[in-house]
């Protein structure tokens, strides 16, 4: 068994190189506050080190991650292309207003605690941003587009406030490792002007454009993540009157599901749908959380003087590969030879099959965080607040292994299916917690081999996130913001979301470049999926 831990480390120590340790530097994706410590990453295996290379330690030290969209220098501190390309876009959007949006109603004194549960304790405070757009089809002849926007933003504003009042931690602030403070300080809310068309943006996607699409927040100095924000929202305006919303929260507080379940929810506040969600917050009570358990400013230390083999050092490159509904059912029928598989476990398995060629078919260990509210028995409510994930990870032995995809299939199911009613029930007891730590390590020990290479995986697939509907109709498109291709540290990372057109999927695949260059051609890829199409 292994756990969620590995899964959310790629939006934080994949990020920490040897220029942004500084005190409140800043990255391309998130802001380190504190003094400089140490970090280890992976080089080639070399001399006596075994390609570890280390810097000073100090776990005294600790970090605040959050979210920006400034971009660092590149590894040899030159002001390069991409750079002069990002302030290109930073001319074109203006920060309008920066607000805090409360709930419509107050929070009463008794819910103003709110204890995190085990799986919430030891996550990092970090945030994972995704971004909706949506067209402005309804332009009328008495209706400029600057009326559609003040009507939009507007309607966008009391519906997340209405909305918070049944989400109530999610306007309050990370007070601890062990709880959050329901103040009711409110939602972080940016609105900018983009001076140009959303169709134009979306011919061609660029990842830079998108990067300043996302809230900036900066960390108090010497202030760890304590009082950061739960949950942050940037709405953007074009030209046009089309929009696109970023949301980001706290990953000290929600998962996959559980941003999910807020999106669809503030979704149907606006659009007045009587058919409300309502998240439970009873996670905490089912899995409690526990002093003994590290915490998380130290964690992404503490892994790393375990498994800083999973960490990669260079340029890399992430690319976007569409699956359409067609070609998902052939895909799908191909990897199910052996055994019938879920079209999200055929996709990765074709993926990791092509990279894998790339490598030399190199022994590889592929992570993934599975949900485990619909394996507890009796099920969990799919609309369960917190980080109810539990990871595991699917092995590649070119000794054992063979890389036809429909075994590699069944090697990614078998992995899956280690997460079950029985391993959740064993965190339940009181020695749950100790259970969870042997697994904390049993999960490093396995990222701690410099021959083997790793990746992690995401999926916000099968959560209705592309049918969030704000009484526009449904978004074209919507993209994740983990985009930054400048930092010289990275993992290998897989993420996966369900297309805005159809039954489909887009995976934004993130790798070494000089992989990437020979993975984005291969015929096989290829035959099922297409490389960065145009949303429209």
């Amino acid at each position: 068994m292994s756990c969620s831990i590995l899964s959310t480390l790629y939006g934080s120590a994949s990020r920490l190189t040897a220029s942004c340790l500084n005190h409140h530097y800043r990255t391309g994706a998130y802001i380190l506050s504190g003094s400089p410590t140490s970090f280890i990453y992976r080089t080639a295996p070399s001399g006596d080190n075994g390609g570890i290379t280390r810097r000073h330690v100090n776990l005294d030290t600790t970090f605040c991650f959050m979210s920006t969209t400034e971009n660092p220098m590149d590894s040899n501190g030159s002001y390069g292309e991409s750079n002069l390309k990002t302030e290109e876009w930073k001319a074109k959007i203006k920060v309008i207003s920066k607000i805090d949006i409360k709930p419509s109603s107050p929070t009463p004194q008794n819910h103003r605690y709110y204890k995190l549960s085990m799986f919430d304790q030891i996550q990092i405070s970090n945030y994972h941003p995704f971004t909706f757009f949506y067209p402005n089809h309804n332009i009328k002849d008495n209706k400029n587009a600057e009326d559609i926007i003040c009507e939009r933003s507007n309607h966008l504003k009391k519906s997340l406030s209405e909305t918070l009042t049944r989400f109530f931690p999610f306007a309050g602030k990370v007070a601890s490792e062990l709880h959050i403070d329901c103040n009711d300080k409110g939602v972080y809310f940016v609105e900018t002007r983009v001076d140009d068309r959303l169709e134009n943006v979306l011919k061609e996607p660029d990842n830079k454009f998108l990067q300043q699409l996302i809230p900036v927040v900066d960390c108090v100095l010497n202030e760890q993540y304590l009082g950061s924000y739960v949950s942050m929202v940037q709405v953007n305006f074009f030209n046009c009157g089309g929009v696109a919303i970023t949301v980001q929260h706290n990953h000290k507080l929600v998962d996959g599901s559980s941003y999910a379940t807020f999106l669809k929810s503030w979704a149907a506040i606006a659009r007045r749908d009587p058919n409300l969600v309502n998240p439970s917050f009873v996670s905490s009570s089912m899995f409690p959380q526990n002093p003994l358990l590290p915490c998380a400013p130290y964690i992404p230390l503490w892994c790393l003087t375990i498994s800083p083999a999973y960490l990669k050092h260079g340029k890399c490159t992430t690319r976007r590969f569409v699956f359409d509904a067609l070609a998902l059912r052939e895909l799908k029928a191909k990897a199910s030879k052996h055994q019938p598989v879920s079209r999200i476990v055929a996709v990765l398995a074709l993926l990791w099959k092509c990279i894998t060629i790339e490598t030399q078919s190199k022994p590889s260990v592929l992570h993934l965080p599975v949900n485990i509210r619909p394996r507890c028995s009796p099920e969990l409510p799919e609309t369960l607040v917190g980080n109810n994930i539990l990871g595991t990870c699917a092995s590649f032995d070119p000794d054992t292994n063979d890389l036809e995809l429909s075994s590699m299939a069944v090697e990614l199911k078998k992995a899956v299916a280690t997460v079950n009613s029985q391993v959740i029930e064993e965190l339940k007891d009181q020695n749950g917690y100790a259970r969870f730590i042997e697994s904390l390590i049993t999960s490093m020990e396995k990222f701690s081999n410099f021959g083997t290479e790793y990746y992690m995986t995401t999926s916000m697939c099968n959560f209705g996130t592309s049918e969030a509907d704000f009484g526009w109709g449904k978004p074209v498109w919507a993209c994740t913001g983990n985009l930054n291709e400048d930092i010289p540290i990275f993992l290998n990372r897989m993420i996966m979301m369900d297309s805005c057109t159809g039954d489909g999927i887009e995976v934004w695949v993130t790798l070494e470049k000089q992989v990437m260059d020979v993975v984005k051609c291969n015929p096989d890829l290829l035959s099922f999926a297409s490389v960065d199409p145009s949303p429209l």
